[in-house]
């Protein structure tokens, strides 16, 4: 016979009630009252039916992840692991599932969400992008449907809340360290400046060109291939004065970059010193190992789905943003550079 929830409150001298609200995570009940029913579920072998949970409770217990590009591309991305591991730690401990969008196309995604918000398949939604004149977004504020948006949206800002870095000062500091180190010609290659990420981290890199007096801006918006890095590179040889320095805004741009130069023969960080962002195990383990912007994407993801989950349980909390500090992780892909252009 199946073991039921009077039985578990019998066995831990509590009320049925007690139970149910032990199984929602009530805040009403005390810690050692928690511990000791869950201890008494897990002796009996008690599991809550959560398909009767949600139809009570009139939610899915499901969250949403929208993501800016396909499924084969994220998963490639190492900020997207990293993130969703975040998401997942904290999902998991509010017994949340997580349910991905999968399109392949931005009219794809966008009907995905339709069919999330107007099924009531999910109870709220986690955005891991923000761009200009977004369609989702707009859907998502015109329905009143509760999100957190990773990044920080181009417009309103007044409405959304968000999770992000400071990517101006970060990117800032990672072309400072450069100039720092003596480089006076440092190149850019980011992605699409319709992402909020892109454009912020571009401005960053120009401020601190400012900053240091330095004229000569080079930049390169590229999407990550293998292709479009020898392009950039072939691009740069051609330069003169050729820059000496490297800020991309990807990890897999980083490699793809290593990799064009190492076909020209040219050597990391002797001919080109190159820096990249989000700190993954990748940055770490090539070749030479990358100096980068350590972006915390664990954090973030955690950040957002905690400001989420709030925001369900309290849906007229007061509006807040959270900002995850970052930090310049100074590897081998770097060397101090000298007046005459000599590597130290």
């Amino acid at each position: 016979m199946a073991v039921t929830i009077k039985d578990v409150a019998k066995r831990a001298q509590v009320a049925p009630s007690t139970v149910s609200r032990v199984i929602a995570d009530h805040p009403k009940i005390t810690q050692e009252t928690k511990e000791k029913v869950r201890k008494v579920m897990q002796e009996l072998g008690y599991h809550p039916n959560l398909l009767a949970r949600k139809l009570v409770t009139q939610s899915s217990q499901t969250i949403g992840i929208i993501r800016k590009t396909s499924t084969k591309h994220s998963l490639s991305d190492p900020f997207f692991p990293a993130a969703l591991q975040g998401m997942s730690d904290l999902l998991h401990q509010k017994e949340y599932s997580i349910l991905l969008t999968c399109g392949e196309s931005d009219e794809d995604i966008y009907r995905e969400v339709v069919n999330m918000v107007q099924g009531k398949s999910v109870d709220g939604m986690i955005m891991l992008y923000s761009q200009d004149h977004d369609p989702v977004l707009q859907l998502l504020l015109e329905q009143n449907f509760p999100f957190v948006m990773i990044g920080k949206p181009s417009e309103h800002t007044d409405k959304v809340m968000y999770v992000d870095n400071d990517n101006v000062k970060a990117a800032r500091d990672i072309t400072d360290h450069l100039i720092r180190a003596g480089h006076t010609h440092i190149a850019y290659v980011g992605g699409d400046p319709r992402f909020e990420v892109h454009k912020d981290r571009e401005e960053g890199y120009k401020q601190a060109l400012k900053l240091a007096n330095i004229q000569s801006e080079v930049l390169f918006r590229k999407e990550i291939s293998k292709e479009g890095a020898k392009e950039t590179i072939d691009e740069m040889m051609k330069m003169d004065p050729r820059p000496t320095a490297i800020v991309t805004t990807d990890e897999l741009m980083a490699m793809s970059l290593l990799s064009a130069l190492y076909e020209r023969r040219l050597r990391v960080p002797d001919d080109v010193a190159v820096t990249t962002f989000t700190d993954s195990m990748l940055s770490e383990l090539s070749s030479p190992p990358l100096t980068t912007v350590d972006i915390h994407a664990f954090q973030l993801g955690y950040e957002a789905a905690k400001t989420l989950v709030d925001l369900l349980e309290k849906p007229d909390m007061m509006k807040r943003n959270i900002l995850v500090p970052t930090s310049v992780v100074v590897r081998d892909s770097c060397k101090k550079i000298s007046e005459n252009g000599a590597i130290l």
